[in-house]
């Protein structure tokens, strides 16, 4: 089956005024290949703002069996919420717009969901496969401009996205069952207890002086603006810097407990022998587990595993391993630095 992918990325170091034509940069039919540069990339990226319209409307259950009647018009008012946002988001620079297309090994299955003038189904193909393929030509393409130029040009990433096209030319709407991807979300009204509570967290942080660089690192890795490796890098430092900071006070009411448990001198001698033996020598998984004791909800044995992996692809990364950036876990790390932080604040309060 066809289809269509599409990079776009704001360029700094190209003056193209705003009401200018856009300019067709590179074109190869053969290669599937077009790039255009653009002061209305909105009106390019139509279908993929409908696509997060659509998932977005999938998540508050605005999607129903038959449709409402109403559908189109609150398609289209969704529609126009994500271009508005993607207009903010983009401000005032030109766009380079990479589009590719080819086929792909894709099946629409027999549920997909005839929608007005296109189709709605789960996992018709592999999205991020066909991603990490099409890497290369777009680097190849923001490298080249660069050089091309001769200019020091920087880039920041708008969105990118695929889509089907079946043979009589209707548009596919492949929705992947990971609907925590980035730009889709679901908002909704504080309620009085959450306004209650953030007064109250507030109060807290603002009186947690140690924790203020780590606190500045995590807030960096939630601006949108970062691109997802330097927000995995900085969510992942901020966690790192948190247990880092929290250990030693865990790491001492473990210990004052176990001995208060038993008052036996041979388990005495063994916590001061443990304790002159390891030093410095516990590794993070080490004192983030200790920290789960006493900063975990419930689930302190998942959530030991889960950082373990979590650190997995941290080491990974550091190693110099080639990983999907689309793919780097930052919101399980931001999660998990949200969850211990409160708990922390909140234990003495």
């Amino acid at each position: 089956m066809r289809y269509t992918f599409l990079s776009t990325h704001c360029v700094q170091g190209i003056a193209h005024p705003s009401g200018e034509a856009d300019i067709t940069l590179f074109e190869d039919q053969t290669k599937g290949i077009r790039v255009l540069l653009t002061v209305d990339a909105v009106r390019h990226l139509h279908l993929l703002n409908r696509h997060l319209a659509l998932m977005s409307m999938m998540l508050r259950a605005m999607i129903g069996n038959p449709l409402a009647a109403e559908f189109p018009n609150l398609l289209v008012a969704e529609t126009a919420k994500v271009e508005s946002q993607r207009r903010d988001s983009i401000g005032s620079d030109p766009v380079v717009i990479i589009e590719i297309t080819g086929n792909v090994e894709a099946q629409v299955p027999a549920n997909a969901r005839e929608v007005q003038d296109f189709l709605l189904c789960f996992d018709a193909f592999d999205k991020k496969a066909l991603k990490a393929r099409l890497q290369s030509e777009v680097s190849a393409v923001l490298t080249a401009l660069r050089t091309g130029t001769g200019a020091q040009l920087e880039f920041r990433q708008v969105c990118d996205g695929s889509y089907l096209l079946t043979d009589d030319g209707k548009v596919v709407h492949s929705a992947s069952a990971e609907v925590g991807s980035p730009g889709v979300y679901v908002s909704r009204r504080l309620t009085q207890e959450q306004q209650a509570q953030v007064v109250a967290d507030i109060s807290l942080a603002l009186k947690a002086g140690p924790l203020e660089r780590v606190m500045r690192l995590h807030a960096q890795s939630l601006n949108k603006a970062t691109d997802n490796y330097r927000a995995f890098v900085a969510a992942w430092s901020a966690l790192e810097i948190l247990i880092g900071k929290l250990f030693p006070t865990y790491q001492c009411l473990l210990t004052a407990e176990l001995r208060a448990v038993n008052q036996s001198p041979g388990l005495h001698a063994y916590l001061d022998r443990i304790a002159n033996v390891m030093g410095d020598k516990y590794n993070l998984a080490d004192k983030f587990a200790v920290l789960s004791v006493y900063l975990d909800d419930d689930r302190a044995e998942d959530e030991v595993r889960i950082f373990r992996d979590l650190k997995g692809v941290r080491d990974r990364l550091s190693h110099g391993e080639e990983l999907e950036e689309s793919g780097l876990p930052t919101r399980d790390v931001q999660r998990l630095f949200d969850k211990y932080l409160r708990n922390h604040l909140r234990r003495d309060a």
